[in-house]
């Protein structure tokens, strides 16, 4: 009897910070809050934010958007 086996490996890859940009704008994001944060928004802090500490650029629904990482 032949019984085959399956190897699963999980890669896990970190983006490089620097390479980190808000999607909205193209702006570089930086790992940091912003300097200013709207509590009403009921949202968590952001933890990226543009170079300048502001928020990064809105989605079309409205939510702060996520940095992407820019591919060179």
């Amino acid at each position: 009897m032949h019984t085959s086996t399956t190897t699963t490996q999980n890669v896990v890859r970190f983006a490089d910070p620097d390479d980190l940009i808000c999607p909205g704008c193209g702006e570089q994001a930086i790992g940091v809050p912003p300097a200013y944060w709207q509590v009403r928004d009921g949202l968590p802090v952001a933890q990226f934010s543009h170079s300048d500490r502001s928020a990064l650029c809105r989605t079309s629904a409205g939510w702060i958007a996520e940095p992407v990482e820019a591919t060179r």
